[in-house]
Parts: C-alpha cells; sequence; structure tokens
C-alpha cells in the first residue's frame, strides 16, 4: 500500500466517524463503501500523466458534490504535478460554490493558484480569469489580488475581459435597459465565410461566456439554498447563452442547472420545462459528444423528483436505453466502459433497476476484458464511483468481476512496466 493510499485512508476514516458537531453531513445519499473502493483503485492508477491527473479532477469534483470537500481537496492536492490539476481545483471549487461554501470555495481556489505554476504556458490564463471571477462573486477581495498578482505567471492582460465581466454580473442601468429590449446582444452568432482566425477568436469569447452563465447559475442556486435572492438579469444572461448556437454541449449543460434551479425554488412546472428543452438541446448530438451522457443522466436525476411527472418517466428511460444501444453500436469499448454508467445511474433514478444493473455489468465485463491495466484501473475508478453515486451496491456477479479485476492489477501492470 502505497503512502498516498495510507493518507487518504486516514483521511477518510477522520471524515466517516467524526462527531456531527465536527464535520458537515453530505447533503446527498451516496453508497459510502463504493466511494471508498473508487478512492483506493484511483491510486493504482498508473501510466499516462494526462488520463491519471483529468481522472483525479473528476474524482475531486464527485467528492465535493457528496460533501466530502476535504478528501476532494487531498485528492487534487496529492496529484503529480501537470497542468490540468489547477482546473481541476476551479472545477471543483464551481461545484461547491453551487452547495453556498465559500470557505471550501476559497480552499479550492487557493490550492488552484498554488498550482498555477504547473499550467504556465498551457492555459494558465483561463484559469487566472475563472478564479477572478469566481472570487468576484463571493467578494473574496483577498483572492481576487492575489488571483492578479500572479500576472507574473501568466503575462496576460485580462483588465478589459474582467471589465466585461462586471458589466455581465452588476450591469448598470443603461446596459440592463439594453440587455432587456436586446437579450441576445452579448452572444453574437458566427458570421457565415468568416475567417479561421475570426472563428477562433468566436469560439474563445463563446467559453468565455458559457463559464460566466455557469458562475452565474450555480451562485443564483447557493442564494435560493441561504433564502437568497438573486437578480433576474443573471437568467436572462444565461438564457441567451441557451440560445446560441454551439459547437459542444455547453448550451445544454447550462439548461440543466436551469433545471435544477427551478427545482431548489419549487417551480415544478419550469424544472418539467426545462428538462424537456434539454432533452431538444442534445437529441441532436451524435454519440461521440461525451457531453451528452452526464446530461442525460442529470436530467433524469432531475426528473425523478418532479411530482406528476409519471409520464415523462418512460420517456426518460427510453432515451436512457436508446442511449446505450447507439453507444454500444458506435464507441470503442473503453468509450462504452467510461460512459454506461452514468447512463446506468440515470435508469436507476428512475426506478428501472434491472436495466441499470444490465448497464453496470456490460461495462465491468469491458473492464475485464480491457488488455491495458492503466485503463481497467480508471474504469474500476469510475464504476465504483458510479454505485456511490447511485447510492447502490452491484450485485452479486458484477462485484465478483470488480474484485478479480482489481486482484489483478499487480501482476497486468509488471507485464507493462508502467
Amino acid at each position: 500500500m502505497t503512502i498516498r493510499i495510507i493518507i487518504l485512508s486516514f483521511i477518510w476514516a477522520f471524515v466517516s466517524f467524526a462527531s456531527p458537531e465536527a464535520v458537515e453531513r453530505p447533503k446527498i445519499p451516496y453508497e459510502k463503501r463504493a466511494l471508498e473502493y473508487s478512492l483506493r483503485c484511483l491510486e493504482t492508477i498508473r501510466g499516462d500523466e494526462e488520463r491519471i491527473a483529468s481522472t483525479r479532477n473528476w474524482v475531486a469534483e464527485n467528492l465535493v458534490f457528496f460533501g466530502q470537500e476535504q478528501l476532494g481537496i487531498s485528492v487534487l492536492r496529492g496529484s503529480k504535478p501537470h497542468y490540468r490539476v489547477p482546473s481541476g481545483c476551479v472545477d471543483s471549487a464551481v461545484v461547491a460554490l453551487g452547495n453556498s461554501d465559500t470557505d471550501v470555495v476559497h480552499r479550492f481556489l487557493e490550492l488552484g493558484l498554488d498550482l498555477l505554476p504547473y499550467a504556465a504556458g498551457r492555459g494558465a490564463e483561463l484559469i487566472q480569469f475563472q478564479i477572478l471571477r469566481i472570487a468576484a462573486v463571493t467578494g473574496d477581495s483577498k483572492l481576487i489580488q492575489r488571483a492578479w498578482d500572479a500576472d507574473n505567471i501568466t503575462h496576460a492582460d485580462l483588465k478589459p475581459a474582467y471589465k466585461a465581466f462586471l458589466n455581465d454580473w452588476k450591469p448598470d442601468l443603461l446596459n440592463r435597459l439594453l440587455d432587456l429590449m436586446f437579450p441576445d446582444r452579448g452572444w453574437q452568432e458566427l458570421k457565415k465565410n468568416s475567417t479561421r482566425e475570426v472563428e477562433l477568436a468566436w469560439k474563445a469569447e463563446r467559453a468565455v461566456d458559457f463559464y460566466t452563465a455557469m458562475i452565474f447559475l450555480k451562485e443564483a442556486q447557493a442564494r435560493v439554498r441561504s433564502n437568497k435572492s438573486y437578480p433576474s438579469h443573471w437568467l436572462r444572461f444565461v438564457e441567451a447563452g441557451i440560445r446560441t448556437p454551439a459547437i459542444n454541449t455547453r448550451p445544454a449543460g447550462l439548461s440543466v442547472e436551469m433545471a435544477r434551479l427551478a427545482l431548489l425554488e419549487n417551480q415544478m412546472k419550469s424544472a418539467l420545462k426545462y428538462v424537456e428543452q434539454t432533452w431538444e438541446l442534445v437529441s441532436g448530438w451524435g454519440p461521440n459528444m461525451s457531453g451528452v451522457y452526464r446530461i442525460e443522466r442529470d436530467l433524469a436525476l432531475t426528473l425523478a423528483q418532479i411530482p406528476d411527472s409519471s409520464d415523462r418517466l418512460n420517456i426518460a428511460s427510453e432515451r436512457l436505453m436508446k442511449r446505450a444501444e447507439i453507444l454500444c453500436d458506435h464507441l470503442d469499448p473503453y468509450e462504452q466502459l467510461l460512459q454506461l454508467p452514468l447512463l446506468a445511474e440515470g435508469l436507476q433514478s428512475l426506478g428501472k433497476t434491472e436495466s441499470a444493473k444490465d448497464l453496470w455489468l456490460k461495462s465491468t465485463k469491458l473492464c475485464a476484458q480491457n488488455q491495458n491495466p492503466e485503463s481497467q484501473s480508471i474504469g474500476l475508478t469510475r464504476l465504483w464511483m458510479s454505485f456511490a453515486h447511485a447510492n447502490n451496491w452491484p450485485d452479486k456477479e458484477t462485484e465478483a468481476i470488480l474484485v478479480k479485476i482489481e486482484k489483478q492489477l499487480p501482476e497486468a501492470y509488471s507485464k507493462v512496466h508502467f
């Protein structure tokens, strides 16, 4: 057992058994033993540094979602130096932002700035701008100053972009009137026959705007949880972003968060409207768009919490099964291994337990058949996390295969010399 595994095990034990006064309870139910197994398998991954960093970022996000923020910080802090790790800190901070936990947001952003040199020359300026925006929304003046001081790493002039963000966040009276009359004015479409340079600039600007919209949504969710109000122009900005043509699933991702916000506000008709709207947004995307599977999962989880939506539950389950069928017909076995568990979680939330078991078992068998131990370690990490997310334990057949794969990892790694 490595030192890193020992440290994580100690932290896990402390978080699991500390007194209720010392530790905030998880915000959602999850399968604790499955999460423990996922963390154990995470530490077995050896090989490609980018895949390892991306997986650790993903695990940290899930830990924050479960309310296990300190574990999430430990996972990121324990990562090997890599340019993707600072992005993981920011992504986890955004999840914490929606949970109305500014102290946790601060800790993740501080860690992101600590590790920002890893990303020098590899998008550090975007991470710096992300931190500036989140810190501004939370009113963290010390963190804002520290983010500005990171100019010596990024060598980027972010003042014009930051000024534009502040105008979206707190527009003056004139801009509010203009936004009311022309709500899409900040989300211009790409003109036909644009040059490659113009197209790249447009894509970069859209990515920044979509991130701003997500921050607004998460902060709105946080304020609802704290029984506070939020400005209506934030949602107008988000709605305009949802209507904007894009080359990715980001508008659908915003639409999912709008459904979650409506659910928090007990606006069930609006929540259902956004679920159906998101279905339309993702209907045209092919199986290679990996963001679709998480969105379909999240839509099912949201729909399951909306009363009087029983007539849509069958539609949702049929969508998930169709997604699984198309996925298995068109994508390689490794992508199937990664995405099938998300669809299984959605089916489980809709009460389709047998269909969910079938997809989990299929993904587990794909993991067993994979000849790359690194891919097996990643698959095990994601499968156990999926069961944790679904607050469910695998059936005996699936569990036996998962345990067998993990036991054989040392021998498998010895053959590839990772």
